[in-house]
């Protein structure tokens, strides 16, 4: 019995060590609206629960967790109301909507790396995005895969919280970035828009749309 407890002690001792080294980042920030000439349609972008609640999870060496999913949820909406001359937003995929485009945003995969992992003194996170991009009727248009990548150098930086936060940050502006100057580039999206022929309206959509997910 004396070991039993022995042991009982030990793996509760360690388990609140584990946790006492676990990261969590809770990423939050602000994105100011991209000056830039707007696209003359309308879009509805689509976050899905499991986009507007992404978290990553790790327990590849020290346990690290970092959410996500509000802040893309954030990022998006300011990036297509830059974007395009009207954008709403919604949980659940419409139908035969009188939008132009919707756009479904999802995660593909994230990684990260620390410095015990890399032995370099950065912070690294990666980010893939799979935006589906579909028109009004629902037909689609083009499997849009876009990549992103934040670090910040540990040096500046107080906690390796704070130091996951700047470099998811990072890779946000970063992902922000390649949407803007990319999404009228995709050879898909590129051939969509010359090949489309029928006049924008000036009215807005009018699906079941809210205007936060």
């Amino acid at each position: 019995m004396h070991i039993r407890h022995v042991i009982l002690c030990s793996l509760v001792l360690v388990s609140l060590l584990l946790s006492a080294c676990a990261t969590r980042v809770e990423v939050d920030g602000k994105f100011p609206a991209a000056l830039i000439h707007k696209l003359p349609l309308r879009s509805i972008v689509v976050f899905d629960e499991a986009f507007a609640n992404y978290r990553f999870e790790s327990t590849e060496g020290p346990e690290v967790s970092i959410s996500v999913g509000q802040i893309q949820v954030e990022l998006f909406t300011s990036l297509t109301d830059s974007l395009f001359q009207y954008s709403a937003t919604t949980t659940q995929m419409p139908t035969n909507s009188e939008a132009d485009l919707i756009i479904v945003p999802n995660v593909e995969d994230v990684q990260i790396s620390m410095p015990n992992q890399s032995r370099l003194k950065v912070f690294e996170v990666w980010i893939k995005y799979n935006l589906q991009v579909f028109e009004g009727t629902g037909e689609p248009v083009a499997d849009w895969i876009m990549t992103a990548y934040g670090k910040t150098p540990t040096r500046f930086l107080k906690s390796d919280t704070e130091a996951l936060q700047q470099a998811s940050m990072v890779a946000m502006r970063d992902a922000g970035a390649h949407f803007i100057t990319g999404f009228a580039r995709v050879p898909e999206i590129r051939q969509w828009l010359r090949h489309r022929s029928t006049p924008t309206s000036t009215t807005t959509p009018t699906p079941e749309v809210n205007t936060q997910p």
